[in-house]
């Protein structure tokens, strides 16, 4: 248009303007907000899971700084994975707000008083507060299990008045992810800025009314916590671990003693994504490698033959 003065095209001059602005905006919001490749430290910490195949797919390990999902059906070993991530750490917070904390499984995977603490959440408000409250303190992993028990208190409150009253009650849809998306901005930075891994816990929820085709099962949470994750990890149960069954006040033939726990990383912000591994947990022990499963079988099965004397 005439008039305007358009600015030149000339490289150094364009490079002369984006340093005074990139100056101008780091003075404004603090030195390093804006950087190079040249001078910016871009690689991702992370910790060992101490278990090698996850480590791998993971690209070397879990991501400090990140907010990770753990999620699958029923009986899949979510809790006690976390139990297993909790345990690696000189401290811990556990957030189980289903009410559903098991400390003799805890101790299993390695847990103690000294290095795991319990905050009993009673609303989904409590839950995220208490997380943006400890990322503060330098702790090393958060686990909050699970997203879908995170009701609000109005929810909550409104459902027990009713339930009360004897009355029927509409349950608010979305309740969940809107108590996400009010929380989720401040941990996700928080969580980047004092290094902690986040854990969440999910679980499947079948679509209702959805076609017979693509996906039919989703994550509570709502679209947002999905964009949040930096990593999404999908836990399954593969296949049990059984031993001859010796207790004769037990008609099945066979005992389970744990189970082959499959791993697939379905998104993932700091490693190739859909990389895959199997585990073998035992139920009395926790996680152990292939090379020691025959053994602690054998183990096992002497132990279960000097119990019952057969």
């Amino acid at each position: 248009m005439a008039g305007i003065n358009k600015p030149t095209d000339d490289p150094a001059e364009i490079k002369k303007r984006l340093m005074a602005v990139s100056a101008n905006i780091n003075k404004q919001q603090g030195d390093g907000t804006v950087y190079t490749l040249k001078n910016a430290n871009l690689n991702i910490r992370r910790w060992s899971t101490n278990i090698e195949d996850l480590d791998e797919i993971l690209g070397g390990g879990m991501p400090c700084g990140r907010i990770v999902e753990v999620y699958g059906a029923e009986g899949a070993g979510k809790t006690s994975l976390c139990y297993h991530l909790m345990s690696l750490h000189p401290f811990a917070i556990d957030i189980p707000i289903e009410g559903t904390f098991d400390a003799e499984r805890a101790k299993v995977f390695g847990n103690s008083t000294a290095n795991l603490l319990i905050c009993r959440a009673k609303y989904g408000e409590d839950a995220m507060s208490a997380i943006s409250q400890y990322i503060r303190t330098g702790v090393p992993i958060i686990c909050l299990d699970s997203i879908p028990a995170c009701v609000p208190k109005e929810d909550i409150e409104k459902m027990a008045k009713a339930v009360g009253k004897g009355d029927e009650f509409d349950v608010r849809l979305g309740g969940v992810a809107r108590l996400m998306g009010k929380y989720l901005y401040d941990i996700n930075i928080q969580a980047e800025m004092h290094d902690c891994t986040l854990i969440f816990v999910n679980q499947i929820r079948d679509i209702i009314g959805g076609i017979g085709f693509g996906e039919t099962t989703r994550t509570p949470g709502g679209h947002l916590l999905l964009h949040a994750y930096s990593v999404r990890l999908k836990v399954a149960r593969r296949a049990w671990i059984e031993i001859p069954n010796r207790n004769p006040a037990i008609t099945a033939p066979t005992e389970k003693v744990g189970m082959i726990q499959k791993i697939k990383v379905m998104k993932s912000k700091v490693s190739n994504p859909q990389g895959e591994c199997e585990v073998p947990m035992f139920f009395d022990r926790g996680y152990v490698s292939f090379d020691d499963v025959d053994n602690i079988r054998k183990e096992l099965m002497k132990a279960s033959r000097e119990k019952y004397n057969n």
